[in-house]
């Protein structure tokens, strides 16, 4: 026989489970989009590639060319809402802590969707594609793993598995992940490893701090790069990805048939 008291246990329980069932759930306070006060702050760094390159005019006054730049030039001009404000950051993780504690509010810096961004920060639609490249101490044409056959290789740790595989000869290397660049570096240069596989703006930042050499993969996918801004807005990466089209467009069709 089940006692009394196991019955208004079993009741209350019961009850509360009705009632939280019950409950309509609180709905989380939407994000405010960063447009509303009229100013849009983007980060751009000079990654010295096509996505942004700094160059100085006749008059000596420097300006910034290249992907990036041209498509927030139309993003500025077909967005209403908002003027563009620019902050210049000396590479991306400076760029990125900007965008974390909100310095920024669109990050443009030859991003690609290797990194593993998605979850953390909103990412646009694609703008144009960088290379993977091998980094070596010997010569600038070694443009595949082949030569590298039973030697230990570095290979950057935002490149996927997915892309690893399809690269000719890997299956005939030791593989060794690397986040640190400067690392990587030093370790091709005291011979740890051979060569190392790295992506566009981390074979450019290895090239700019010491004498090794690079080559653009062959047979390799190449990767998207994209924006960066906060999650929850949409609104502004719709106006974003619009841009991207525009540039796309305009690449496409060329002055003389714009004019037609």
């Amino acid at each position: 026989m089940i006692k009394k008291k196991n019955l208004v246990i079993t009741a209350v329980a019961a009850a509360l489970t009705l009632t939280a069932c019950g409950q309509k759930k609180e709905e989380e306070p939407a994000i405010p989009s960063v447009l509303d006060d009229g100013v849009l702050v983007v980060g751009l760094v000079d990654t010295e590639d096509r996505s942004c390159f700094r160059i100085v005019d006749e008059n000596g006054d420097p300006f910034y060319a290249g992907w990036e730049p041209e498509i927030l030039r139309l993003l500025d001009e077909s967005m209403e809402e908002a003027t563009l404000d620019y902050r210049y950051a000396k590479d991306q993780a400076e760029l990125i802590s900007w965008l974390n504690t909100g310095e920024v509010e669109l990050a443009a810096g030859s991003f690609t969707r290797l990194e593993g961004y998605n979850g953390q920060y909103l990412i646009s639609d694609d703008y144009g594609y960088g290379s993977l490249y091998v980094v070596n101490g010997k010569n600038a044409y070694l443009d595949t793993l082949a030569a590298f056959t039973d030697c230990a290789v570095g290979v950057s740790s935002r490149i996927p598995a997915s892309s690893l595989a399809e690269m000719t000869g890997v299956e005939n290397v030791v593989q060794n992940p690397y986040a640190d660049m400067s690392q990587l570096a030093r370790d091709i240069s005291g011979g740890v490893v051979s060569a190392g596989v790295v992506t566009e703006d981390e074979m450019l930042y290895i090239l700019s701090t010491t004498e090794l050499k690079a080559a653009e993969m062959r047979s390799t996918p190449q990767v998207g790069l994209v924006f960066l801004s906060g999650v929850g807005q949409e609104y502004l990466m719709s106006w974003v990805n619009y841009a991207i089209d525009l540039h796309f467009y305009y690449e496409a069709v060329g002055p003389q048939d714009e004019e037609e």
